[in-house]
């Protein structure tokens, strides 16, 4: 009986220092992840009137912009529109190059790309943007 109590007592004594050897909650750590997107930045194409997307080493990804707003003012009033796709209609093309008679500025905001992985992220905003007009049209 007296063994078996020395045992008893032993294993209590290792659960018991088991309990002071583990992690107090104090020194628990948050790990924080931060999500590493595809894609850096936008650029405007002005010779094909479409956005391009690139990623963090700088190679182009044509077809990974899905949708922008674009923002332009003519005269005092400022006009929206939601493009769907990485090139301009053929509207707001006729707008800035045929129609004016001088430069107009734009800001493409709300741009969305899609990677690789079919995952939707946005990129920064592209503004002060100079269109100039279809050189032929104007007259001196």
């Amino acid at each position: 009986m007296a063994k078996s109590l020395s045992i008893f007592f032993a294993l209590i004594l290792v659960f018991s220092s088991a309990n002071f050897l583990a992690q107090s909650p104090d020194e628990t750590q948050i790990i924080k992840v931060k999500k590493e997107s595809s894609f850096v930045k936008a650029a405007f194409d002005e010779t094909e009137y479409k956005v391009i997307a690139f990623d963090k080493y700088g190679n182009p990804h044509q077809n990974a912009i899905k949708s922008f707003t674009i923002f332009y003012k003519e005269n005092a009033t400022a006009f929206e529109n939601h493009i769907v796709g990485n090139v301009f209609t053929e509207t707001v093309i006729k707008f800035f190059t045929k129609k004016k008679k001088t430069a107009t500025k734009i800001c493409i905001t709300k741009i969305i790309a899609e990677n690789a992985d079919g995952h939707l992220e946005e990129l920064p905003d592209l503004c002060d943007i100079v269109i100039f007009p279809d050189c032929k049209k104007v007259k001196h």
